[in-house]
């Protein structure tokens, strides 16, 4: 009831504003049109005035005082009821027209005639002098100026009404639609701070301003809820996945707990608790360095290399592991290309890559770091032979902490494509995952830089490259 009445009252408040800005606006037209209107009839009253004053000094011109008699006396018994004239003498006897006698003084100006017992018509007229001291006063009635001025006011009394009442309905509609979806937009943000993460906007088909913005607030939200269920997410799987080594570290530990057991037996379990140490605190740093990627506080470190000549420092890196592994590895780089990034980001994205398919392709597996242009974009593929992911899973394995079901025996947290992912959302990079037939093909889609590499001191040397790549080897286990 409460949120009824303040709609009304909100309502009432913009009807309110519309009606003062359509009413002032139909009065300004109103008197605008009256005075252009009244210039415009007063223009042609004068014109008639002077044309009726120059007959009248014409006749007199010519043949004297008794023609301008003449005229006057013509004029005056013309069926025209708004003509007023009158001709006197210097000393203020009446010669002839159809006024009395009045005061003589020239120019222009208004007196009042009486028509009839009761009525007294205002008159415009004009007088002057003749040149033997007679005086002409010439003049038209305003009745009909008076009457068209009544007519104007009347019909914008009309139009102003008919403005006020368009504006009063228009007001209530549009205000009750306008405040309609401001209460909607409002009741879904309290929902979301309620905790209901699900809530959205309604949002209409005509794309107004309010739709739009309502589709932007839901973009929002669907991020918000995306990055809250991802954290959720996490944490779970922390809790799961750290669970092993903590449960390790404790066994060990409870092993020679009051058993009486030698230094030798007491220093394997200490290294045995401080390997699980490191391996836990390596997976809270690789998870730290994924937020910090994500945060974008790496765009300072952007600068023009050479992918060719990154990606051939990344293979030789590999190739001796590849090697023990019994596995093959195939180099096919064109060049040249360049790209603007961040080459110790890019060299830790192509090792988590090749370290993926070292690890899970298998004995005997082929895998393939191939390189080439595709219009403005360079395609770089990581191709194995092993066994692939599965499509249904293809999206998920770029989560934090997801590992698939066969590769939980296997060393690692399932951060190294997490890792990847981040790495290629910071440089806008697109992540394409397809089947090798068989294994699996990972191919990352990099705009091409549109400048050629300069000498300068951004410009990633060989040797910044290969401290990239050994700072990257010695973190690959734990992001695998």
């Amino acid at each position: 009831m409460f949120g009824f009445k303040r709609l009304i009252n909100e309502s009432s408040q913009l009807a309110a504003l519309l009606i003062g800005l359509f009413a002032g606006s139909a009065l300004l037209l109103g008197v605008s049109a009256y005075w252009i209107a009244d210039r415009a009839m007063r223009a042609e009253l004068h014109d008639v005035i002077d044309a009726d004053a120059g007959a009248v000094l014409n006749g007199y011109r010519s043949e004297g005082r008794a023609e301008a008699i003449e005229v006057v006396q013509q004029l005056s018994a013309v069926p025209r009821v708004s003509g007023r004239y009158l001709l006197q003498t210097p000393e203020g006897r009446k010669l002839a027209g159809n006024l009395p006698p009045m005061t003589a003084k020239p120019g222009l100006f208004e007196v009042r005639s009486r028509a009839g017992e009761t009525h007294l018509d205002v008159v415009l007229g004009e007088g002057r002098f003749l040149p033997d001291g007679s005086y002409l006063f010439v003049g038209e009635a305003t009745e009909r100026l008076a009457a068209t001025r009544d007519r104007i006011l009347a019909s914008f009394a009309w139009i102003i009404g008919v403005t006020v009442l368009l504006a009063v309905v228009s007001g209530a509609l549009l205000s009750a639609s306008f405040l309609r979806r401001i209460d909607a937009i409002t009741r879904t943000c309290r929902a979301v701070v309620a905790g209901r993460f699900g809530d959205r906007i309604p949002v209409g088909s005509s794309q107004t301003q309010l739709d739009r913005l309502s589709a932007t607030i839901n973009e929002m939200l669907d991020r918000i809820a995306a990055l809250m269920e991802s954290l959720r997410q996490v944490s779970s799987d922390i809790a799961h996945d750290l669970r092993t080594p903590l449960t390790r570290l404790r066994q060990g530990l409870e092993s020679v707990r009051g058993q009486g057991a030698g230094v030798a037996e007491y220093e394997a379990v200490i290294a045995r608790a401080h390997a699980e140490c490191d391996a836990i605190l390596a997976v809270f740093s690789a998870l730290l360095r994924i937020s910090q990627i994500e945060s974008g506080m790496r765009l300072s470190h952007f600068a023009l290399l050479s992918l060719p000549e990154l990606l051939h420092r990344v293979a030789e890196l590999y190739a001796p592991v590849i090697e023990d592994s019994q596995q093959t590895l195939r180099v096919e780089l064109a060049g040249p290309l360049e790209v603007r990034a961040d080459a110790t980001l890019l060299v830790q994205m192509f090792s988590n890559l090749l370290e993926n398919a070292i690890r899970h392709a298998g004995r005997g597996a082929m895998i393939r770091l191939e390189s080439h242009r595709s219009g403005d974009e360079a395609l770089v593929r990581v191709i194995d032979s092993g066994p692939g992911i599965p499509p249904g899973e293809r999206e998920r394995v770029f989560d934090r902490l997801y590992r698939l079901e066969r590769s939980r025996n296997t060393p690692g947290y399932g951060l190294g494509l997490a890792l990847v992912a981040a790495i290629a959302k910071l440089h806008q990079y697109r992540i394409e995952l397809s089947d090798a037939h068989p294994g699996l093909c990972v191919t990352i889609h990099m705009p091409l830089s549109a400048a050629r590499p300069a000498a300068s001191p951004e410009t990633p040397s060989v040797s910044s490259s290969s401290a990239a790549l050994e700072a990257t080897a010695t973190d690959r286990e734990t992001t695998a």
